[in-house]
């Protein structure tokens, strides 16, 4: 008796074998957004601005404080120390959206 071996493809399956581009997923306000409040119901502020860390390093932190009202040292402060007010971080995520 003769044995067939079954072939795989990895483009049989749905997502492998396509490009994937980190920086899309990074930047995806909704991937973002999931990630943020997944932080805060796993009462995880540290998550939070890492989270918001990755997001602005993947946006270019140089570039959304040259591009805005929002002054570098703000941002680069509210990173460092970690316990920005809830002001500043909207400040800091209205100006990445703009």
């Amino acid at each position: 008796m003769q044995k067939t071996e079954a072939v795989m493809h990895l483009e049989d399956f749905e997502g492998i074998g396509k490009e994937h581009i980190p920086s899309d997923y990074l930047t995806d306000s909704k991937n973002v957004g999931n990630a943020i409040l997944e932080c805060l119901k796993n009462n995880d502020p540290e998550g939070v601005m890492e989270v918001i860390a990755i997001y602005l390093e993947a946006i270019n932190k140089t570039k959304l404080s040259q591009t805005n009202e929002l002054h570098r040292q703000t941002l680069y402060s509210a990173l460092k120390h970690r316990n920005p007010t809830v002001k500043t971080l909207a400040k800091i995520m209205y100006a990445s959206s703009h």
